[in-house]
């Protein structure tokens, strides 16, 4: 037995997994969506053009810094969850922390795109590529809240959830929930933030993404057959640690708060993870480990 636990062992510590930004492309449910667009004549297809990224622009950003102990550093969490910001008191405006400048806090306005993913990029814009009526009969909106510490050089992500809607424009009946990436981590680079997800769930035969053979698999088959797609959010937050002229102090639900509202621009961008060399040699590490065993057993 002893044999088996060592190559359990070497065998997780060899399996890394690449995670490289691939290309991808979305499935409609129906050439409906495309029938109805307003720009260009709809084709015999369900699929949009080939892309390489996700992209949005002034998404409203809330982060609320836990202010029980009297500083901004330590835990905190972003969100535009309607119902969390209501709860802080949303919308609100107030002096900053400088004791000079007036903050406004808001909700997002979503009807006029500050929750949307907002471009297929290269693909959209321009509306006349083949998107499948993309911000023309539909689009994609995102609900997020993301958990995290605030240190002296800026934020540290360790958990939290990405949704992210399908929006009918024309039949609101079709609205749902299409993806859902759970947080494992940041990366802080200056003012540089990527944040990094694992698909959790993902709508069948929606969302196709390439792998670093050439193939592309639908998300969705990926994770049931345990597979794990992952996302990569890039983004920019700068100052990465708030100043004093941005932060208004609210009365939280669970004790003092304090909150900075900004919009972001950046990028999602999609993996298909393989195992490496590294990866197969564990797994026959771990075969021979069985072998090994069975020897023993039956020898």
């Amino acid at each position: 037995m002893k044999t088996l636990t060592i190559s359990l062992a070497v065998a997780s510590a060899l399996s890394a997994n690449v995670a490289t930004a691939n290309l991808m492309y979305l499935n409609l449910p129906d050439n409906s969506y495309d029938a109805g667009r307003f720009i260009g004549a709809p084709d015999a297809d369900t699929t949009t053009g080939i892309f390489s990224e996700f992209g949005y622009n002034q998404l409203l950003a809330t982060s609320i810094y836990d202010f029980t102990d009297g500083t901004i550093l330590g835990s905190f969490f972003d969100t535009n969850d309607p119902a969390t910001l209501a709860a802080y008191g949303i919308p609100t405006s107030g002096t900053a922390f400088d004791g000079i400048t007036t903050v406004d806090l808001t909700m997002p306005d979503c009807p006029n795109g500050q929750c949307d993913i907002d471009a297929l990029s290269p693909l959209v814009p321009p509306l006349g590529t083949d998107n499948e009526g993309y911000l023309q009969t539909w689009d994609m909106q995102i609900e997020y809240t993301f958990f995290g510490d605030l240190g002296a050089s800026g934020p540290t992500y360790s958990g939290g959830t990405f949704d992210v809607y399908f929006n009918d424009l024309v039949d609101d009946t079709n609205d749902r929930l299409i993806l859902t990436g759970d947080l494992t981590g940041s990366l802080l680079t200056g003012a540089n933030l990527d944040l990094f997800f694992d698909i959790t769930f993902v709508e069948d035969d929606f969302l196709f993404i390439q792998n670093d053979k050439g193939v592309f698999f639908d998300a969705y088959d990926q994770l049931l057959a345990g597979g794990t797609p992952r996302l990569v959010l890039d983004t920019n937050v700068n100052p990465p640690v708030p100043t004093s002229d941005e932060l208004l102090l609210v009365a939280g639900p669970s004790g003092p708060a304090a909150i900075r509202q900004t919009t972001l621009d950046g990028s999602v961008t999609g993996t298909i993870p393989e195992p490496t060399i590294l990866g197969l040699l564990g797994i026959g590490l771990l075969g021979i480990g069985f072998a090994g065993t069975r020897r023993r057993q039956h020898g």
